[in-house]
């Protein structure tokens, strides 16, 4: 009987269809290195594979936060015998104190020691930090993970060791009051005197140009007058906001170079800076005569690390005899920095006359500002032979603490080193493949191959030799 189809090939090229896909997938495993290659190799060994492999990774990390974790405690630890070790030397010292033999002298000397070792002590603590943290300002209990996960943390106690204490304390303003200083005197304690013309956005005051500042009523502010009169920065009991005396800056005898003219000067400036906080704020009292003109004084905050400028006062007299009442001003700084206090008087030619010259008095300068001061101090008592005592039982005894957790952390690596072990050995079994079994399945495989192949082209032949003879 003849049949239509070729049940002999179609059979061989089954077989070699399925030995081809066994070749393949026996190359990606020996070129992979991994029997696992999609999830249809293995759904369940890539499941339990993946678990295992989130346990080898956190027992991994849990030994590196041991690791880290006995670093911490074996700092704490030094700085312990360190602090132990002071102790010692003070325990030596309180019992040679109190023999007989130690004169007045000696005895202040060694009290000097203690002293400065009790000083030693509250610095040693300060010093014991791990990672920026403080280890010993506050008493603390710090976690240790461990483990492939977030239960069962290992707890180590951290004593405070250190009191800190912040002492606020409010900044004053060497001379606001200018009290110090002898009427008329040509020197002002804490502050330096500028007497000449000050040209504003050229000239330079405490070493920085000073601020550009628009003149009053259209002025042309040539600030370089025919005739330059004189200046003069002294202090006065003529006007006092508070107690007897404030300084006053005249300017007087100018010609204008051309009418309506501002002339400033002279100036007053500090001598040294104040450390102000963003938030602090500044206030002075202040008064302005006209004389031969109006008057035109300028008050500023320099900023002496950024030659930044901060407005306190700017204020003009319209006619030639306007004159003000002593009043206050008050302003906040916006920025950080150490500021020093400009004032400039200055005479505006109101009439268009030429001839200039006015006052400006200034008193009660005073700065808002808190300096803090930290102090640190060694929490356990010392003073006495027993008090040192007890604190050295108390520190050997958080020594015993500290060396019982690096044990403990130690036999946690030990354990989770052995458990990550056996776990990547697991992985292995289910992921890594098997050189020798793969490599014989291959090779069994390939045998196959070539004979389906054969089989499939003697199959095919056979037909050809039935179609020949027909024809014949």
């Amino acid at each position: 009987m003849f049949e239509l189809t070729n049940i002999t090939a179609y059979r061989s090229a089954i077989a070699a269809k399925a030995s081809s896909e066994e070749i393949a997938q026996g190359i990606e495993r020996l070129s992979t290195g991994s029997t696992i290659n999609s999830a249809a190799d293995n759904a369940a060994g890539l499941a339990i594979a993946g678990r295992i492999d989130s346990q080898v990774r956190g027992l991994e990390q849990g030994i590196r936060n041991a690791s880290y974790g006995i670093e911490m405690v074996d700092t704490a630890d030094t700085v312990l015998s360190d602090l132990i070790e002071i102790m010692q030397r003070m325990r030596e010292l309180l019992l040679q104190q109190v023999n007989g033999t130690v004169s007045l002298a000696d005895n202040n000397i060694i009290q000097s020691e203690i002293d400065g070792l009790r000083i030693s002590l509250a610095t040693q603590g300060r010093m014991g930090v791990y990672n920026g943290q403080p280890l010993f300002t506050e008493s603390k209990q710090t976690s240790f993970h461990v483990g492939a996960n977030l239960s069962n943390p290992l707890v180590v106690d951290f004593p405070k060791l250190v009191e800190t204490s912040i002492t606020s304390q409010q900044q004053a303003f060497t001379n606001g009051d200018f009290e110090l200083d002898s009427p008329g005197g040509s020197s002002i304690g804490g502050w330096d005197i500028v007497e000449q013309v000050v040209t504003f956005g050229t000239d330079e005051l405490a070493g920085v140009v000073t601020p550009s500042d628009a003149t009053p009523y259209g002025g042309t502010d040539q600030n370089n007058p025919s005739n330059l009169g004189s200046m003069e920065v002294t202090t006065s009991n003529a006007q006092a906001s508070e107690g007897s005396q404030s300084v006053r800056l005249t300017s007087s005898g100018i010609t204008t170079s051309s009418g309506f003219d501002t002339v400033r000067g002279p100036a007053l400036v500090s001598k040294n800076s104040i450390a102000l906080e963003a938030g602090d704020s500044i206030s002075f009292d202040w008064r302005a005569q006209g004389g031969q003109d109006a008057y035109d004084v300028y008050a500023y905050l320099l900023d002496t690390s950024t030659g930044q400028t901060l407005n306190m006062l700017n204020d003009t007299g319209a006619t030639p005899n306007a004159t003000t009442n002593w009043q206050s001003e008050s302003v906040t700084v916006t920025d950080a920095g150490n500021y020093k206090f400009i004032f400039v008087g200055g005479t505006f030619d109101a009439t268009g006359g030429r001839a200039a010259g006015a006052q400006l008095f200034v008193d009660n300068i005073s700065a808002n500002s808190t300096i803090q001061t930290v102090e640190y101090e060694f929490s356990l008592a010392t003073a006495t032979l027993s008090d040192v005592d007890d604190a050295i039982d108390t520190l050997l005894k958080q020594r015993a603490g500290f060396g019982a957790a690096i044990n403990r952390l130690t036999h946690v690596i030990d354990g989770q080193t052995r458990t990550g072990l056996n776990a990547k050995l697991s992985h292995s079994r289910i992921v890594d493949t098997d050189y020798a079994t793969v490599v014989s399945q291959l090779t069994a495989a390939q045998i196959k191959n070539r004979a389906a192949n054969a089989m499939l082209a003697q199959a095919n032949s056979s037909q050809d030799l039935i179609i020949t003879l027909l024809k014949d």
